[in-house]
């Protein structure tokens, strides 16, 4: 019997047993693999430790109901391989709402210029836009409106946001999708 098959009957066994040290093992195991394998979908390493981290949380979440039937590796490299795929199909949603909002805007600006001088309407829409916008980081909670800013204005990266207000990445991924799912529900009733 192979080394790779001894290892991966091991770690079947360990999680039909709920073995806490199960989780450390496959970690350390494949976690490097998993982050350069996520980084070629998503050119962007800490992204790609986030989606990783992610996976493991799930993984162990739901092992219970998890059917591996062959091969650990094969399966959490799938999983990586799916969060990764599912993350770049949500990111092109949000890029297209927002180009469609870029769209919409400029759309309504150019009728406008139409019927009124162009510098007294062009402070009319960026004045209504920044203070739509002000308002809707207003309703942020605190955390996000935060987060959001420093990634957005201060251009700080996940991982940079993280460290600086001594949180993990996810916490930052997740309260940025926050603030855009609220941004985008304020631009998307108008």
């Amino acid at each position: 019997m192979k080394y790779n098959d001894k290892l991966n009957q091991e770690l079947l066994r360990l999680i039909k047993k709920n073995d806490e040290n199960f989780l450390e093992l496959l970690f350390n195991l494949y976690y490097s693999k998993l982050c350069n394998y996520a980084t070629t979908f998503v050119k962007a390493q800490d992204l790609a430790e986030g989606i990783v981290q992610e996976t493991f949380i799930k993984f162990w979440e739901n092992r219970a109901s998890i059917e591996i039937e062959v091969n650990v590796e094969a399966y959490i490299f799938r999983s990586v391989h799916n969060n990764c795929i599912n993350y770049l199909k949500k990111e092109n949603m949000i890029r297209r709402q927002f180009k469609h909002m870029a769209d919409e805007i400029l759309y309504h600006n150019e009728l406008a210029l139409k019927n009124f001088k162009s510098d007294i309407i062009d402070n009319l829409v960026s004045a209504e836009l920044e203070s739509k916008l002000n308002n809707a980081l207003d309703d942020l909670p605190p955390q996000s409106r935060k987060i959001f800013l420093m990634n957005r204005f201060d251009q700080l990266s996940y991982s940079d946001i993280a460290k600086e207000l001594n949180i993990s990445v996810n916490t930052v991924k997740t309260q940025i999708k926050r603030a855009l799912k609220k941004l985008r529900e304020v631009f998307n009733t108008t």
